[in-house]
């Protein structure tokens, strides 16, 4: 008798040791593991990269008061006359006065490389966007005036 209530007893701790490795997770476990997939989802949104003109394609971009001063020399700044490119001591030509931006206008660089692309597009990080380009075109068909 003795022997089969020891048989009975290792039985029995196989299976409780079969239960050990095959356990079901906690609930501590359970909200753990929601808690990582609800924190991976909610990063997901967060990489979507918004371009205004394709959003909204059809936006009014008044060009009628296009000026040096107040539109285009603030659009040269931000875009070509930057760190490590038109400046002084950078690319060339340093587009970091009116005089030199106006240079390059009348031989017509300015409206091939930004406008027509021609040889290539500038900046080099992507064409301007739609917009700004109409600026430059107005004030370049308007002789690129110190306004």
């Amino acid at each position: 008798m003795e022997e089969g209530l020891g048989m009975g007893m290792r039985e029995c701790a196989y299976v409780r040791e079969a239960c050990r490795s095959s356990r079901v997770p906690t609930m501590h476990q359970r909200l753990f593991f929601l808690f990582l997939v609800a924190s991976g989802l909610s990063v997901l949104p967060g990489c979507y990269y918004d371009n205004e003109e394709y959003l909204y394609p059809d936006t009014f971009c008044d060009t009628s008061a296009v000026t040096w001063s107040g539109t285009i020399e603030p659009l040269i700044q931000s875009n070509c006359a930057i760190p490590g490119c038109h400046v002084p001591g950078g690319q060339s030509p340093s587009l970091t006065s009116y005089t030199a931006v106006k240079a390059i206008a009348d031989d017509g660089k300015l409206r091939g490389v930004v406008i027509n692309g021609t040889p290539y597009f500038m900046p080099p990080s992507g064409k301007l966007p739609a917009c700004d380009q109409n600026h430059l075109q107005a004030w370049l068909d308007a002789g690129a005036p110190q306004n």
